[in-house]
């Protein structure tokens, strides 16, 4: 494939994820939330008591964007820091009935984005659009900056 056609595909996919984002944030927003306190919710909905290092680590974010995320849901009442029974210089998180109760609302806002983005996709579509995207995120996940790259 020519550069010029890689360039433009790779600028395709960086636009839908632009919109795609676009898109989850007006739906959260009628929720009152952000994506990253989203994400954090469902995160803990499957696994409750996550420290805030594991949160981090999770949602792939620094230690400090964690922190912030934890206090905004926390002032929601969404989510609740205990210290650990074991080591009380390590807080817990958990989450709330509030916190719960949201998650349903969280999961449609998904459902219509998704069922909207992949509208005329067939099963096969879906299979082979998800071993494409598993193929870029491994090259992007295993690549190393070029000398260009580091100087930015």
């Amino acid at each position: 494939m020519p550069v010029n056609e890689k360039e433009m595909l790779g600028r395709l996919l960086s636009n839908v994820c632009r919109i795609h984002a676009t898109k989850a944030d007006l739906f959260l927003d009628q929720l009152g939330i952000y994506r990253g306190q989203a994400f954090l919710l469902k995160t803990l909905s499957i696994q409750d008591g996550l420290t805030h290092s594991e949160i981090a680590e999770i949602l792939e974010i620094s230690p400090a964007a964690a922190t912030k995320v934890i206090k905004r849901l926390e002032q929601y009442n969404y989510i609740v820091r205990k210290s650990d029974p074991k080591d009380e210089r390590v807080s817990r998180v958990y989450i709330q009935k509030a916190g719960v109760a949201i998650i349903n609302h969280i999961d449609h806002c998904f459902q219509q984005l998704n069922q909207t983005m992949f509208e005329g996709f067939s099963k096969d579509d879906l299979i082979k659009f998800q071993e494409l995207l598993s193929l870029i995120r491994t090259n992007l996940l295993n690549s190393e900056p070029s000398p260009e790259e580091q100087q930015v």
